[in-house]
């Protein structure tokens, strides 16, 4: 049976991931945005993580969630990009909040490449095709992370912004589908999740992805 709800932030993921609904997180500034670039690139998977020293009123787990990505990449014989904050500052920063996911994968012997959280832009930073994806992020990637934690069979990131190629309104439309079909493929329980509750970016796109959603006759039986 297909369900839909809206939720907020990384506990709303983590409960939502409890009772084993796919979860899709919206974070339009920036870690949403930045996997939907890298999905158009051709990036063969995307996953999110929390940084170190995170520490939302749920648990996560970026280091299951460099195994999972590092998994992906040795079957498909390729390697990681691990898409970091701060946007602007000293690349040591960035390692720094990574080092949970970029341990796990040297762990699993696969190699990676530490570019910024630049949203649409991160295309310019990395050859995406072919490769897997880790966005690393206090709010979005949290999420991600935290749902996954609590046992969400599957989590993907979905945004509003425009991407090269495409409009906000076509990027909308994609991300609802690749939700629809996540959540078909476990079950058919899908939610919504606004990476910030205090974002009013990632609240209004959270129900504008619903709108997608509902568009698409997600609740209509066939």
């Amino acid at each position: 049976m297909r369900t839909l709800e809206v939720a907020f932030d990384a506990s709303g993921a983590a409960e939502a991931g409890s009772r084993g609904r796919v979860v899709a997180v919206v974070d339009v500034v920036d870690a949403a945005t930045s996997a939907e670039a890298a999905v158009a690139m051709g990036a063969l998977d995307v996953f999110g993580a929390a940084p170190a020293g995170a520490a939302p009123p749920v648990p996560v787990n970026p280091a299951a969630v460099a195994t999972r990505a590092a998994t992906v990449a040795l079957r498909r014989g390729t390697d990681v990009v691990v898409v970091a904050e701060p946007r602007v500052g000293a690349a040591d920063e960035r390692l720094g909040r990574v080092a949970p996911v970029t341990a796990g994968l040297e762990a699993a012997g696969v190699s990676y490449e530490v570019v910024a959280n630049q949203g649409a832009e991160v295309a310019g930073l990395a050859a995406l095709t072919g490769r897997v994806v880790v966005v690393v992020s206090t709010t979005g990637g949290t999420a991600f992370d935290a749902a996954l934690a609590a046992g969400a069979p599957g989590a993907c990131f979905v945004t509003t912004a425009r991407v090269a190629g495409m409009t906000g309104w076509e990027v909308t439309r994609m991300g609802a589908l690749r939700a629809i079909d996540l959540a078909d493929r476990h079950g058919g329980a899908l939610s919504l999740v606004a990476a910030s509750a205090n974002s009013t970016d990632d609240c209004l796109a959270a129900f504008e992805v619903a709108r997608a959603v509902i568009d698409q006759r997600f609740l209509r039986p066939d």
